[in-house]
């Protein structure tokens, strides 16, 4: 990966970088940061986390952060746009959705830029976030102005892309992953569903109707990390994104979230981002 391009996605939050990913062929990589890729000519083979996706121009994928790419095939004529976010940024663009329809889009192809007009908005999108990119490099003030425009020019990304998603599923289309590792994709699923209510191996084991450390095992291959670590960071994610993006009390995160009582809560989310509530409320920045 362009070690500019890499540079500056924590100094000012984003990057962009026209890309033939030939440093991708058949070497394994793990995301920083979450990217975003927008196919413009060729075609491309992928396996990302353990499953394959075939690349085709117009389509966009979002590669979520600590997510494992292989590039298994491409043709001479592949070129694509790539677009890094940092933590805190990529929380704020998708503060607006669940985390049912992410799980939805994410690390799966979808098929846009069909139309001219189609072609036009992603175009557009993406030329958006070169002039704040520009911007920042011409007026490092403007760093704060340039940010909160590349969240919106994000989340309008994402709405095209569940919208391309609602209407491929009216229509009929076929969205099929190939070789989906069916039991982690359920495990998925089912915690996007129940990762407020129920943070126990054990339940989504028994669900699954395999053993915790069958679970575990799948979650590891497929993710590298065992079924606890996902359910975990699933929830300080969501939390994080509560607390920074909305005023509810915490004794409403204690009551939305399952926990027993505030203090249980408290304990919890400073075990695994280092902060107290009130300490990351205050601070206002995501915690790797």
């Amino acid at each position: 990966m362009n070690n500019i391009y890499l540079k500056k996605i924590p100094q000012q939050g984003f990057a962009t970088i026209s890309s033939s990913l030939q440093q991708f062929v058949q070497h394994s990589y793990q995301f920083q940061f979450t990217s975003i890729f927008w196919c413009l000519t060729g075609e491309a083979l992928f396996n990302i986390d353990g499953q394959k996706h075939r690349f085709l121009p117009g389509q966009i994928i979002i590669c979520p952060r600590g997510c494992n790419i292989l590039l298994l095939d491409i043709t001479s004529d592949f070129s694509a746009r790539l677009l890094g976010l940092s933590k805190h940024i990529w929380l704020a663009s998708r503060s607006s959705f669940t985390p049912e329809s992410m799980e939805d889009i994410e690390r799966i192809p979808h098929t846009g830029g069909t139309t001219e007009p189609e072609k036009e908005f992603v175009s557009n999108i993406f030329r958006q976030i070169d002039l704040m990119e520009q911007m920042i490099t011409n007026n490092p003030n403007s760093n704060e102005y340039c940010r909160k425009n590349v969240i919106l020019s994000v989340n309008a990304l994402l709405l095209y892309m569940q919208e391309i998603k609602n209407k491929c599923e009216h229509t009929g289309k076929n969205l099929t992953i190939e070789n989906r590792d069916k039991l982690f994709n359920e495990f998925r699923v089912m915690l996007t569903h129940k990762f407020r209510e129920e943070r126990s191996v054990q339940y989504y084991a028994d669900n699954l109707k395999v053993s915790t450390r069958h679970l575990n095992t799948i979650c590891q291959r497929a993710s590298g990390q065992n079924a606890k670590e996902i359910i975990d960071q699933y929830t300080i994610i969501e939390l994080q994104v509560v607390l920074m993006y909305t005023h509810k009390s915490f004794q409403e995160l204690v009551k939305d979230f399952h926990f027993p009582d505030q203090s249980y809560l408290n304990r919890y989310f400073k075990r695994h981002t280092g902060y107290s509530l009130s300490e990351f409320r205050a601070k206002g920045v995501m915690v790797d």
